[in-house]
């Protein structure tokens, strides 16, 4: 059996920062001068959900008149990220709103500066999570619709919700028609017992005034021009079993249920551009259909021969008529957008946009954030600029874009891949206990003393009632490059966060992972405490394997301190309701971004003895996930960051 020791020079659940990336793979027949060209659109905007527990979840904007992106525009901007699955997003006056369900909240931004204006907590009156899904508005009012089987009124001067109403059970769908809101209530959360309604509410006085059956697991619903209504029913989506209906918006009643099979879809006029994916066979077809003859226009609507692999979402420029059809690939790594003609031709593609791209939305006026001024070339930066080690250890989302991995890929892929992702400010997953990275800057960061030197960005967040969440702390190391050689080989120091001097961390804890027998089997474990147990699986990352692809190796052993178990489940009975509570300071992805104990202070640095010393400045950070535990369904504590900043930078 192979073993391999990956050992810093000392110890050792889960879906980019503002690289201005040409767009890639333009058909030159859209070019002019270099840009591609869309009739009255400026700009638009790609929401990516990311992967659920990661927190990662991804705003992106282009403009076309200098054919440039913005990968991690939200991120940039705000200097934090969205949070934890985006579902939907809209432009609605001088505002982008964006869904996020997880999180439990929407983020209403300033669409000129890119700037948050405010984040609206989605909570129940205990301060549970609503879980919101998909939004809609009417006459400067914002409608949301939740898991928790509500809809919210906002309004949208005030950001204040001043209304509530109750609906079916776990809404998937909103739009606005005759001065009525329809909600299609799919009760997917209780499979298979769903539900087969969609709510009607009069938006005069805010209230349901009836439920239209329409079959089981109703999703998607869209308004047409005409007083129509269109909703798919899913049905079972495993077995394929679509219906798609049209609801007479005056009679509230289902008029017609085309022999159509759609999961998505979005709306031209009178014609329809339907989406099905087939789960047992993965195929997909798109269909251009005629609503008013419901008739077929053309079977296939891609006419050029573009493969798309697994579509997630479609969208129509109103703006152009082109089609934007989105790509997930394996939901694991990062996908992209494609645009296509209405004549099925692909006109161009926008790679790598973020993981399991959902959303585009379409602006006709120009914004204008600080981040637009042009940089000088080879300006040094303040953030971290270089990985110079990145070794995950096995956990949830190995082998995915979270761990720098595309098929493929070898060791020196994985590192590649990951140092241009730390420049994007992109989360990188650390795994388990004693996966590690390594991170160098373009410059020294001095050591200034009695003040915080730099500031460690991960995807930690607090939960609704504040007080816990995703805290999954990783053990900081420095290092100076004092024998000026460029690399990580002269000696480190741990910076002692609060729990360093703790009867309860564990040092010189040792950990060895296996080889699972099968490629979708949990992980095994061992560590030099006589402990034994695993990396189980988990359904939200269930296609992937969770060891190391690009490690031959039978077996991974990883050194340093283990800190206390932070997660604790507050659920009751078989409900599980997972808390990671942070450390009071001193750890990498412990405590949010905007906390000012994100922070770190080179003064904290101590030898292999526990004693102090001083440093004029440093040249390398490697951080490790220093917590050994599994939190239920959420998966294992894993150590996430995106990238470091330099708190002296001028």
């Amino acid at each position: 059996m192979k073993k391999i020791c990956y050992l810093p020079l000392i110890l050792l659940f889960l879906a980019c920062f503002s690289s201005c990336d040409d767009m890639e793979d333009i058909d030159t027949n859209q070019q002019e001068n270099g840009t591609v060209q869309e009739t009255g659109t400026e700009e638009l905007y790609i929401l990516s959900e990311g992967l659920f527990n990661l927190n990662n979840s991804t705003l992106m904007r282009y403009t076309f008149k200098d054919n440039k992106r913005i990968q991690e525009y939200f991120r940039t901007i705000n200097r934090r990220g969205l949070g934890d699955t985006a579902n939907d997003m809209a432009i609605y006056g001088s505002k982008l709103y964006i869904v996020v369900n997880v999180s439990s909240q929407i983020e209403v931004i300033d669409l000129q500066t890119g700037q948050s204006i405010k984040r609206i907590p989605m909570l129940k009156e205990n301060g549970s999570a609503r879980q919101p899904r998909n939004i809609a508005f009417h006459k400067n009012k914002a409608y949301v619709c939740s898991f928790d089987g509500t809809v919210a009124r906002i309004d949208t001067t005030s950001l204040d919700i001043d209304g509530i109403v109750k609906v079916g059970r776990n809404p998937d769908g909103i739009c606005v028609q005759n001065n009525k809101l329809y909600v299609s209530n799919s009760g997917g959360l209780d499979n298979p017992n769903y539900d087969n309604t969609v709510s009607v509410i009069d938006l005069s006085s805010f209230s349901e005034t009836k439920k239209i059956s329409v079959g089981s697991n109703p999703g998607r619903i869209k308004a047409d021009k005409y007083g129509n209504v269109y909703v798919v029913v899913r049905g079972n989506i495993t077995d394929g079993n679509y219906a798609f209906k049209r609801i007479d918006s005056q009679t509230d009643e289902v008029i017609e249920t085309m022999n159509e099979q759609v999961l998505n879809f979005d709306i031209d006029d009178h014609i329809a551009y339907l989406y099905n994916y087939n789960y047992s066979t993965n195929e997909s077809r798109i269909k251009v259909y005629d609503l008013n003859t419901q008739t077929t226009i053309r079977d296939q609507f891609i006419t050029d021969g573009t493969i798309l692999e697994t579509p997630f979402g479609i969208h129509v420029n109103p703006y152009s008529g082109n089609v934007y059809i989105t790509e997930a690939y394996n939901y694991q790594v990062t996908g992209d957008v494609l645009c296509f003609s209405p004549h099925g031709q692909l006109l161009f593609r926008l790679n790598d946009v973020g993981i399991n791209p959902n959303t585009v939305v379409f602006s006709n006026e120009s914004s204008q954030s600080n981040i637009d001024e042009p940089e000088e070339p080879g300006k040094a930066s303040a953030y971290a600029t270089k990985v110079l080690e990145y070794y995950p250890a096995p956990g949830q989302f190995m082998n995915t874009s979270a761990t720098a991995y595309k098929d493929g890929f070898t060791t020196k892929d994985v590192l590649t891949y990951a140092d241009e992702l730390i420049k994007k400010k992109s989360i990188l997953s650390l795994g388990g206990f004693g996966g590690y990275i390594t991170i160098g800057f373009d410059h020294t960061i001095p050591n200034v003393t009695g003040a915080y030197d730099f500031k460690i960005y991960g995807n930690s967040y607090y939960n609704s009632l504040g007080k816990g969440g995703s805290s999954e702390p990783g053990i900081v190391l420095v290092s100076k490059d004092s024998n000026e050689n460029g690399l990580p080989d002269d000696e480190w120091y741990e910076l002692a966060g609060s729990e360093y001097y703790s009867d309860k961390v564990i040092r010189n804890y040792e950990i060895t992972y296996y080889r699972p027998k099968t490629l979708l089997s949990e992980i095994q474990w061992k560590d030099n405490q006589n402990s034994e147990g695993v990396i189980p699986r988990n359904g939200f990352h269930s296609s992937n394997s969770y060891y190391p692809a690009w490690i031959e190796a039978d077996e991974i052993t990883y050194k340093g301190t283990r800190l206390p178990d932070n997660g604790i489940n507050e659920g009751t009975g078989s409900a599980e309701n997972w808390v990671q509570y942070p450390f009071p300071w001193g750890y990498a992805d412990n405590m949010p971004n905007n906390s000012e104990f994100s922070q770190f202070k080179i003064d904290w640095a101590v030898d292999q003895n526990g004693q102090s010393v001083h440093l004029d400045g440093i040249d390398f950070v490697r951080i490790y996930s220093a917590i050994n535990q599994v939190c239920g369904w959420t998966g294992e504590i894993s150590t996430e960051i995106s990238t470091i900043e330099d708190l002296h930078f001028e």
